[in-house]
């Protein structure tokens, strides 16, 4: 599965820091890469999108689909 993310709430690299290890907690071998300067979250996994989403929103930040 790929998900891409954007969290506009996303400022600096401690909140990418931050957000990384959400995901990592999640599923330490999921291919992420993250751009602060656009906002965009790209997760690939084989867990269910829902559950980053809940992760990356239990850190304090706003995650939403990418359409």
């Amino acid at each position: 599965m790929k998900l891409e993310l954007t969290v506009q709430d996303m400022s600096c690299g401690g909140c990418a820091n931050a957000i990384a290890r959400a995901i990592a907690g999640l599923d330490p071998a999921a291919a992420v890469d993250i751009d602060v300067s656009t906002k965009i979250v790209k997760i690939a996994s084989t867990l269910a999108p829902t559950q980053f989403i809940e992760a990356i929103a239990a850190a304090g930040f706003h995650p939403s689909v990418r359409d």
